[in-house]
């Protein structure tokens, strides 16, 4: 039941990709005020 090293390598990518992109957009949206 494992899977490829580069299906994981991928998957962690996108994951950091992803969460990076809505942690920025949040953080623009928090200091938009300032």
């Amino acid at each position: 039941m494992s899977f490829s090293l580069t299906f994981w390598i991928i998957a962690i990518v996108l994951a950091l990709f992803l969460t990076g992109i809505l942690t920025s957009s949040y953080n623009n949206d928090k200091t938009k005020g300032l």
